[in-house]
């Protein structure tokens, strides 16, 4: 069982460090994969390895068992968590007023807008059907060797849905999330002609909110975020990169927390 468990989540892994697949099938097929892994972790290897004690507990074995339950159950119910987090933060989080919305990048498939990206931007159109004064920033580089920056596919894709140009602010330079916050706040500053702070709102997905909160306030800055749907068919291997990318962001306190979970293991 404690192989099983551990296969269940170093594929998942596995398939999280994908960044690009060859197709809409491919990571149609990644996100169905990660949910099963998923679900049979959750519903069957991790009851079943609580179930399988080993007696003695002294040697190999009891240390293996030991730390295949303890890290797979805290990355589990860790995961539980976070995505409670989110449905929490979806429900709770919409801002009515701002002077500039953030649109932040989630790279492009074969030079064009992928369908969460999409969810982000049609997002922020629709605050500005609402709020036609707000100026729009989309933030994003050029990645995986596209041909066009994330900024410009984005910004072609607001023009589309009748956002006038000059409602629009490119920032082509990022390349992740503290880079899309970073820099577009250095050009809102560059922009910005009215009096006092300007009210800003960063869009991204809904599964994206807790880590770009976290960055944010690392940079010191007190954004209010929009969160914008995420189609369910790509959920799950997004909801758990996100959920990865925070513990790899705080690898210390959680190799730390692992540490001393084990240590009161040893000395129960």
């Amino acid at each position: 069982m404690a192989v099983l468990t551990a296969a269940c989540w170093g594929t998942t892994i596995y398939l999280v460090l994908i960044r690009r697949f060859k197709n809409k099938a491919a990571s149609l097929a990644a996100n169905r994969w990660t949910l099963i892994l998923q679900g049979l972790n959750l519903l069957i290897c991790l009851p079943g390895l609580l179930g399988s004690q080993p007696e003695n507990r002294a040697g190999m074995i009891w240390q293996l068992w030991l730390l295949t339950t303890v890290t797979a159950g805290l990355a589990t119910v860790g995961l539980l968590i976070f995505s409670l987090a989110v449905g929490l933060l979806s429900w709770r989080l919409h801002p009515h007023h701002a002077d500039y919305l953030i649109v932040l990048g989630a790279g492009l498939a074969q030079g064009k807008v992928p369908p969460v990206l999409a969810a982000r931007l049609t997002r922020a159109a629709q605050f500005w059907q609402r709020q036609p004064t707000v100026t729009i920033v989309v933030s994003g580089g050029r990645v995986h060797g596209d041909q066009v920056t994330e900024a410009a596919a984005m910004a072609a894709f607001l023009l589309e849905c009748g956002l006038p140009p000059e409602e629009l602010l490119q920032e082509p330079q990022a390349r992740n999330t503290w880079q899309n916050l970073a820099y577009s706040q250095r050009l809102i500053t560059q922009h910005w002609s009215g009096t006092g702070q300007p009210r800003v709102v960063v869009v991204t997905s809904s599964f994206h909110v807790p880590r770009a909160w976290i960055y944010s306030r690392q940079l010191g800055q007190r954004y209010q975020f929009l969160p914008a749907p995420t189609p369910w068919h790509y959920l799950p291997l997004a909801l758990i990169r996100d959920y990865l990318g925070i513990l790899r962001d705080h690898r210390w306190a959680v190799g730390l927390l692992l540490l001393l979970v084990l240590l009161l293991g040893e000395l129960i």
